[in-house]
């Protein structure tokens, strides 16, 4: 076990940026995933981890010792691809025992450690069996099991569930979460699956463009997000995202939602007043808040005027699409609680929202 750190990691191939000035420190022990659309660097960085593709400049930490300028071979690492790449003509024992043999461990010693392996990964009934004659997650659980048994200080997952079918991601996903509780190694895992990382992690890196846009907790990323986009990639309905003012009320501050045509709606959502918020007052700001937050009542005095525009039923609750002055609105609501053309009020609650500059993308408050 092992920390990592990455300290100012550029890579380029050829004139396009692909890694820029990435810096994540990952502790002993830790649960990381890079998370990020295709082509945001994050497959880059995890291969520049196991000296697969070198950095241009930076350097790479694991433990104490700088592996920034090591052959892969010599990292101690272990990484897991999404195609499994197991030797078709080897059983699935010898396919998991492969590196002790390049090792040169002895045969019965090789043996226990295989077995000791496919017992903490439930695959003791395959170890005859040859890749042809499993299933994919079956193959993935080898691929896991051949990474186990090198026992290295790292271990690397590069988007290991894509090929898989839903139902099997669900239960893979759920067996490297255990694996990872019982054995406290450090891992470092890649997806643009929002939920494989919002389960696994206990620390999640958003990348685009190759920059780092926010590092935290799976609470934090949810519910402090650093930017617009950290904001809009994170969340299943995406956040809501409303343009509009902050003006003075009688009473504190007011948002203000901007109509179609620009013009301000005559219900202000009621914010606390504060000299931060002051300071903001007359400036075109976005509003967001999550779904599960944005409260509807077709009974309510106040708050801005909307309209249902559609109601997606998932079972226990509804996905229900809002207009509100000419902009969409997704929340989510008890199943049945309000029907397609129905004009309700909507509620932000004040300590939920938060403001971001349209033009930066910084969040603001």
């Amino acid at each position: 076990m092992a920390k990592l750190s990455i300290q100012s990691a550029r890579k380029s191939y050829g004139e396009i940026p692909v890694l820029q000035d990435v810096s994540i420190d990952v502790e002993e022990g830790a649960f990381v995933v890079l998370l990020g659309p295709s082509g945001c660097g994050k497959s880059t960085l995890l291969h520049a981890i196991a000296g697969l593709h070198p950095i241009d400049s930076g350097r790479i930490l694991i433990g104490d010792n700088d592996v920034t300028r090591l052959a892969a071979r010599d990292r101690d690492v272990a990484m897991v691809f999404q195609s499994y790449a197991l030797y078709p003509t080897m059983t699935v024992a010898d396919n998991i025992g492969f590196p002790l043999k390049m090792r040169g461990t002895n045969k019965v010693e090789a043996r226990r450690q295989v077995d000791e392996v496919a017992r903490l990964l439930q695959i003791e009934p395959l170890l005859a069996r040859y890749p042809r004659e499993l299933s994919g997650g079956q193959r993935q659980r080898v691929a896991i099991g051949r990474a186990l048994v090198r026992d290295p200080k790292l271990f690397l997952f590069d988007e290991p569930l894509s090929n898989l079918d839903a139902a099997l991601r669900t239960d893979l996903r759920a067996e490297i979460k255990r694996l990872h509780q019982t054995i406290r190694r450090t891992m470092v895992y890649v997806t643009h699956d929002q939920i494989e990382a919002m389960t696994l992690a206990t620390k999640i890196v958003i990348m685009s463009k190759g920059v780092v846009q926010q590092a935290g907790t799976p609470a934090e990323i949810y519910h402090e997000p650093v930017n617009l986009f950290v904001a809009r990639f994170i969340g299943s309905p995406a956040m809501t995202l409303l343009k509009g003012r902050i003006e003075p009320l009688t009473s504190g501050c007011g948002f203000r939602i901007a109509n179609g045509d620009g013009n301000a709606l005559s219900d202000a959502i009621q914010l606390p007043n504060s000299d931060a918020l002051r300071a903001l007052q007359g400036r075109e700001l976005l509003a967001g808040a999550r779904p599960e937050n944005v409260d509807i009542s077709a009974s309510s005095a106040a708050g801005p005027t909307a309209v249902v525009d559609l109601v997606e039923p998932t079972g226990p609750e509804d996905i229900v699409t809002l207009k509100i002055g000419g902009q969409t609105s997704i929340v989510r609501r008890p199943a049945g609680a309000v029907s397609q053309g129905q004009t309700v009020r909507v509620h932000l609650p004040a300590d939920k929202l938060m403001l971001f500059d349209p033009t930066s993308g910084q969040r603001l408050l």
